[in-house]
Formats: structure tokens, sequence, C-alpha cells
């Protein structure tokens, strides 16, 4: 039965809904726009009516074959998956086409829900864990749908994500590899294909000199790695001599001669940095003091907030910034948020903190950033954030 399921569902991914279609209207698909007998080519090509019709049975036949091996051929749960990842594997290759299918994004997009349905059916009693989770991610990624108008931030809001639930809920569980092997095909064709094209903008002069920073910034998870490995007096000591550096070679450029300054503009630094401190040594020292001053927990998620806050805001702020508010963008502002959600989740799930305290820190750090109009965020973000927790935790939320 096993073995019949796997052809069954080689069979029903082969049937190539895009082809036949073409076919019917007269014409080979595959060999027009993008030559590719997939959803998308034939929405642009047949029309709307048509490629709804491809995308509802490439989706749901890899579904289809998992039901037919579940509840016709008797096979297990488990080995039912298998039926459904052959039909991705017949629809990219139809032995009828010479092998030439599809990607087997839409087939691979139909074992999601049966991976969900799984983690959910397979537990006693229900767990729904999964369900709501997908929700969440559903509404946070419609927020960067609306900032981007890219419907590819599904898989990048969703999926990594997605990847990391099923291992901390669901530990050892036999679907985790092949969920997260699907997961993973889906997120990186999304991704080459976004890069291909070229739908994610970031044009902007300043940003030019920004990326440099965003990856100084990413590096600082170091601190929080070296504090949960080793001490809090390590990450410190080692953020001090850090700091030390930034700031020295601060005071070398504040104390250079105006001839020389005006050689910097063009460097790494910005030209309103050009005779203060710089936003990365700010950034160091409040880091420094958010690790010094508040308990583990908050500290952790303080930073986190800091590191990852800002980077979402610059990069969808300038790719997407539509609309000013005070001296930010909307869309910068409502990326903030939004990555504020995914941090806390990450957060809850591997930290012993409430999830109040954490929803007033991640609402507190957006709005800090937005408002600190005389002062730099770099600096009051992590600062207010861990204060607002702080307050929150000893009050007892």
């Amino acid at each position: 039965m096993f073995v019949i399921s796997i052809i069954i569902g080689y069979i029903l991914g082969s049937i190539n809904s895009g082809y036949l279609i073409g076919r019917m209207k007269g014409i080979d698909i595959r060999e027009v726009g993008t030559k590719n007998p997939g959803t998308s080519n034939v929405w642009h090509t047949l029309g709307k009516k048509y490629g709804i019709l491809t995308a509802a049975y490439d989706i749901f036949k890899s579904l289809i074959a998992c039901i037919i091996a579940i509840y016709v051929l008797d096979v297990s749960y488990y080995y039912a998956q298998f039926s459904g990842l052959m039909a991705i594997i017949g629809h990219c290759f139809p032995f009828y086409l010479k092998f030439r299918g599809g990607k087997g994004v839409a087939t691979a997009i139909g074992m999601l829900p049966y991976y969900v349905s799984m983690y959910m059916s397979t537990s006693i009693p229900y767990d729904f864990t999964m369900i709501y989770l997908v929700l969440f991610l559903l509404s946070i990624a419609m927020l960067f749908i609306y900032i981007t108008h890219l419907l590819s931030m599904l898989a990048w809001i969703m999926f990594p994500i997605l990847g990391f639930a099923c291992y901390v809920y669901y530990p050892g569980n036999g679907f985790n590899f092949f969920f997260l092997a699907v997961l993973t095909y889906l997120f990186v064709f999304v991704t080459y294909t976004a890069v291909i094209n070229k739908k994610f903008p970031l044009k902007d002069k300043i940003f030019k000199k920004d990326w440099i920073r965003m990856i100084l910034r990413l590096l600082t998870i170091a601190f929080l790695v070296f504090y949960d490995v080793f001490s809090q007096a390590i990450s410190l000591l080692i953020i001090s001599i850090f700091g030390a550096i930034f700031i020295s070679l601060d005071f070398r450029r504040i104390f250079k001669r105006s001839t020389e300054v005006e050689r910097e503009k063009d460097s790494f630094y910005r030209k309103d940095e050009i005779k203060k401190f710089s936003s990365i040594s700010i950034y160091i020292m409040a880091f420094f003091i958010t690790i010094l001053v508040f308990p583990r927990e908050i500290a952790f998620s303080a930073n986190t907030f800091l590191i990852f806050g800002d980077i979402f805001g610059k990069v969808f702020g300038f790719g997407f910034g539509r609309h000013k508010i005070l001296n930010k963008t909307v869309e910068g502002t409502l990326a903030y948020l939004g990555c504020m959600c995914l941090c806390g989740y990450v957060l809850y799930t591997i930290l012993d903190i409430s999830l109040i305290v954490l929803i007033l820190g991640g609402l507190a750090a957006p709005i800090t950033e937005l408002f600190s109009i005389e002062m730099n965020d770099n600096f009051t973000v992590s600062i207010i954030s861990g204060t607002v927790m702080r307050a929150a935790s000893l009050a007892g939320l």
C-alpha cells in the first residue's frame, strides 16, 4: 500500500494542469511567457480564471495524495507524507513531458496544511498551538505585505518561525525533518525569485553606508552569546574592549583638522557624525548599560529589540517608505513594530519572562525610536524598553 501510495502521488503530481489547460487553448505553455508550465505563467499568459484553476489543482494535489494514502489505502500518517512529497517530484518531473515540469512551489505549499494538521491531530488531546501560531504569523505577514506590496513576505515572515516552532513544541517528532525541508525549499525559491526579479529595492544613498553598520549590529549578538555561555562579567569586558576601540576612533576623528574632516564625509561615518561620537559608539554604550543594569532576561530582550528593530526600520523605511511621520517613515515604523512581534515570540519561547512584560517592552521600543527626535535612538531604545520591562516585572505583571 505504501508503494502504491507513492506511485499515486507521483501520477497526481505529474498531471500538469497548466500544460493541459494550455493545450485546450491551443498553445504549449512551455513555449510562451516564462516557458514554465506553472501557475504564474498561466496567470499572465491565459488570464486570471485559468491561473486560479491551475493554482487550485497544483496546491491541493499533494494534499489529495496524502488523503488518498490515509483514507483509501490505509497508510499511516507518517508514511502518507511521502505520497505528498512524490506529488511535488511528479510536478517538477512529469514523465510524459520529458521531465520538464514546473517548479513545485504551489504543490509544496499544499503540504504545509498537512504538516500543521499532523502536529495537531497526532497529539492527545488535540494541540492547536501551530494553528494559533500560523494565524499570528499570518497577521504579521499581512502587515509586511502592506508595507512592501510583496506576496513573498508570506514566506520570509512565516516559514523561518514555523521551522523554529516545530522543534520547540514538538522535539523529536518524525515530521520535523520533512516539514523543515519543505519550508526551506519554499523559502530559498521565493528568495531566489525575488533577487532575480529585483523585487527588493534598496537604492537609498544612505543605505550604501548603513549596510556596514547593520552587519556590525548583527555581530553584536555575540555579546549576548558570551553573556549566556560564560557570564555577565565576560560579556561586559568584551563590550568594553569594542567600545574603547570605537570611542578612541571617535576622539581621533573629532580632533582632526578641518581639511581632514572634509575628506571624512565620504567615509564610513555620516556627515553629522564627523565632529561628535558615532552612533556605533553610542549603541555599544547603551548595550553595556543594559547588560550591566537590568536582569538577564530583560537585558536579553531589550538588546534584541535594539539589534533587530533598527535594522528592520531602516531596511523597510529606505526600501518602501512612502509616508513621513516625524523624522521617520510610517512603513519603517510599522516594520519596526512587526519585528518586535517576531522577536517577542522567539524570546518568549526561550526565556523565562512574562508575555505581558515582553509586549510592553516591544511596544516601548518602536515608540521610543519614533519620538527620539533630539536624542540618538541607538541609546534610548534599549534603555527605555528595558526600564519599562523592569517596571512591569516589579509590578508583578
